[in-house]
């Protein structure tokens, strides 16, 4: 095939993938400046733990180990925790990839609650506004994620202000939360960018099948634009007029040149965003785990630690109970948004002493050296976005082994947060870094990289608005000669 023949083809590849996914494209763009600014609906841990009411001490009477062999569940769970159900205070177990509620006055079982007692349990949320309506659902568009398996189905409390609650029928805590607002603006930015729509996305791999060829082909599409735009170019022997494009027509001439000005970032953003799904076992993430957080734990949650109860002071919220490099601990939750970590022996401190975070890390790579330290402020690999924070003190521990591992340790409960290595360095930065633009320098300032992503967002959406209005016209024209009219096109 001679360079002409293929540059033809190119060309019309080029341009019948703009006219299947120009639009797509141009929608990408919009949400994704969305997306920079307004967070998919969730309710924080934080917006969780202020709206639960202070424990009734008094009405706890049995213990943590009790509850549990009142489930009958086999083996252990992997997170208890202490709160109030409504007026009665119960525990909740995570085990089995479900959450289950025992009440600790009595140890009788949380059953599916009816719309009276839903509304009770959700009391603090509610406030006095005006109860809509309240509807039984497995999931809808803001629960369809993995995420909420473990709570489904749900009770969903919708409020004449437009606020939507979300209860737990296996556990009766409010898991979600959503406003009007949130959910207009999303369905303009994560729904569209992730094209997260409920009947496609419940369907985990023909979703992320669809999201990597819809990409795929638009990287190829735009490969091919910035390969014929370059070649249509002329630098030093320029087309009659001086012109460096061949293109006259307003929207051809400003395509042309979008094209070349902001086509790498294009491409490098397209290519980012498929790497983000890792196809073909390409760059991926590191992630801690479970058995490399049950190393750091010393084990399991077992009897040793399930069958005490820990003193409550009166300002308590929630208690959770934590094993750490072997050793019981229990944390009390507190009114002001602080904690407590208590131990077995009654000593209380509000985190864990780095020197002990080391001792207990060895143990996820053992036989190698370690540097431990405290880190207050963000390096290349933990910072903190608008819509994601992370807590700092943090203790990183860097480890000599053939990976160069580090671990990120959170010292309130002794959890690895975060974890890298040599391995996931394109993740870093072929994904996270391209799409995101999360360097360094542009973080000390969240304002710079704003306006990094907001120009560029819209050069490209500019690039793929032309590119749709040169292909309505094309497909317009083409249209009106099949039916053979010769009326002007529109402008």
């Amino acid at each position: 095939m001679n360079q002409a023949k293929f540059a033809r083809w190119l060309h019309l590849g080029h341009r019948w993938l703009g006219m299947t996914l120009g639009l797509m494209l141009l929608l990408w763009f919009v949400s994704g400046v969305v997306m920079l600014f307004v967070a998919r609906p969730q309710l924080t841990d934080a917006e969780r733990l202020a709206a639960l009411p202070a424990l009734a001490t008094e009405r706890v009477r049995i213990s943590p180990l009790t509850a549990w062999q009142a489930l009958g569940l086999t083996g252990w769970p992997e997170v208890v925790r202490l709160n109030m159900a409504g007026d009665r205070p119960a525990y909740r177990f995570f085990a089995q990839n479900r959450w289950s509620t025992v009440y600790a006055d009595d140890a009788s079982h949380f059953s599916a609650p009816d719309t009276a007692q839903a509304l009770r349990l959700a009391a603090a949320y509610l406030g006095d506004t005006g109860v809509a309506a309240v509807t039984p659902l497995a999931l809808d568009q803001w629960t369809v994620y993995r995420q909420f398996d473990a709570w489904r189905p749900f009770l969903r409390i919708e409020l004449a202000d437009g606020r939507d609650y979300y209860v737990s029928t296996g556990s009766g805590e409010v898991v979600l939360d959503t406003n009007r607002s949130e959910r207009a603006w999303n369905w303009i930015g994560s729904v569209v960018h992730w094209l997260y729509f409920t009947p496609l996305r419940q369907h985990g791999e023909l979703w992320r099948g669809l999201v990597l060829w819809i990409s795929f082909a638009a990287l190829l599409m735009a490969l091919a634009g910035l390969y014929l735009g370059w070649q249509r170019l002329r630098l030093r022997t320029p087309y009659p007029g001086g012109r460096r494009t061949p293109y006259r027509a307003a929207w051809k001439y400003w395509h042309h040149l979008l094209g070349l000005s902001g086509g790498v970032f294009v491409i490098t953003w397209l290519l980012s965003g498929w790497l983000s799904l890792a196809p073909l076992g390409l760059a991926s993430g590191i992630y801690a785990t479970p058995a490399e957080q049950q190393q750091l734990a010393g084990g399991e949650l077992s009897a040793d630690i399930l069958d005490w109860l820990p003193e409550i002071t009166p300002a308590t919220r929630e208690v959770d109970w934590l094993r750490f490099a072997g050793k019981p601990l229990a944390r009390l939750h507190q009114s002001a948004g602080e904690q407590v970590i208590i131990e077995r022996n009654g000593r209380r401190r509000h985190q864990l002493e780095l020197d002990e975070i080391a001792l207990a890390a060895s143990a996820l790579r053992p036989g190698t050296t370690q540097q431990a330290q405290w880190l207050t402020e963000p390096d290349q690999r933990y910072f903190s976005l608008r819509h994601q924070t992370r807590s700092f003190p943090v203790a990183r521990l860097r480890f000599n082994d053939s990976e160069h591992s580090v671990f990120y340790i959170n010292p309130q409960n002794g959890r690895i947060v975060m974890q890298a290595n040599r391995h996931d360095t394109a993740f870093r930065w072929f994904y996270q870094a391209l799409h995101r633009f999360d360097f360094a320098p542009l973080l000390t300032q969240a304002w710079r990289r704003d306006a990094l992503i907001i120009i560029l967002s819209l050069m490209g959406g500019a690039l793929c608005l032309s590119g749709c209005v040169l292909g309505w016209r094309r497909l317009f024209r083409q249209s009106r000669s099949a039916l053979g009219r010769n009326a002007p096109l529109p402008e």
